[in-house]
């Protein structure tokens, strides 16, 4: 635990693997939710108009820009992936440690898919923590969410494996399971960070 009696928790994972329900768990359990996926969100007004200027007004959905549209343009094509990492990690990262910053006590749990990616980000992390799951369930899962398995598998393919982030990670939650299995093992690691504090 950090000065001042705060605790930064870090969830991160492969795409399906049940990051954000575990996330909303601990802030069930009394810890501040910031999703990385959401602060992107914002980010990509600010850079819509290099995003149009590279794909085109098809990404465009009005004055916003169509995650979707531009989910399946990006990873389709490595070159793509890259132009739009380079354009918005450097601004979500700023954020995502603004957001940090501005929270001073208690316990932070930030839901993060590249949180093993990001080494600015993992040094603000007291505790990180990677979901793992079978292929099988990732999959069902992020189709459930309206993903077609082509994009899945371009994405998971984008990220790295579940052996690599590991080495990295405080804690492994296994979620093959019952949801409240998955719930039993956060409270655990919960209370466990909670006493460490």
């Amino acid at each position: 635990m950090r000065q001042g009696g705060r605790a930064v928790l870090g969830v991160g994972g492969n795409i399906g693997s049940g990051k954000t329900v575990v996330s909303r768990f601990f802030e069930e359990f009394g810890a501040f939710y910031l999703s990385a996926d959401e602060i992107g969100w914002q980010v990509l007004s600010e850079i819509a108009d290099q995003l149009k200027g590279r794909f085109g007004e098809v990404i465009m959905d009005g004055e916003d820009v169509d995650r979707k549209m531009l989910q399946s343009i990006v990873f389709s094509c490595e070159e793509n992936l890259t132009f739009l990492n380079k354009l918005s990690h450097p601004l979500l990262k700023r954020k995502i440690l603004k957001r940090i910053n501005q929270i001073t006590s208690g316990m932070i749990v930030i839901d993060a898919a590249l949180l093993f990616d990001w080494p600015e980000i993992l040094k603000e992390i007291d505790y990180s923590i990677l979901i793992c799951s079978s292929s099988e369930n990732k999959k069902e899962r992020a189709v459930k969410n309206g993903m077609g398995t082509h994009v899945f598998s371009q994405i998971l393919h984008s990220q790295q494996s579940e052996t690599e982030m590991a080495k990295q990670a405080t804690y492994i939650i296994n979620n093959n399971g019952t949801v409240q299995e998955l719930k039993e093992q956060c409270h655990r690691i919960f209370e466990e960070i909670k006493n460490d504090c």
